[in-house]
């Protein structure tokens, strides 16, 4: 649904203008958040752990973005 958030954001190493990047994103956490009101949808946030890597796999930047998403109703 949409960004919520950017957490412990570091920068481990240089990236300089030419080179290859990658990013890597893995599921850290889910967090159920309460409806406020009776006609709220039903959402949670997910963390993300990104992992920015340069083209030798070296970690070049670490993070934790949140966002919120709406919850699949199983019945």
């Amino acid at each position: 649904m949409l960004n919520y958030g950017l957490e412990e954001c570091r920068f481990t190493k240089p990236v300089y203008p030419g080179m290859t990047i990658g990013v890597r994103l893995t599921v850290k956490e889910k967090v159920d958040t309460e409806k406020k009101t009776e006609d709220d949808i039903a959402k949670g946030i997910v963390k993300w752990l990104v992992d920015v890597y340069d083209e030798t796999g070296e970690t070049v930047a670490v993070a934790t973005i949140l966002t919120m998403v709406k919850k699949l109703i199983q019945n």
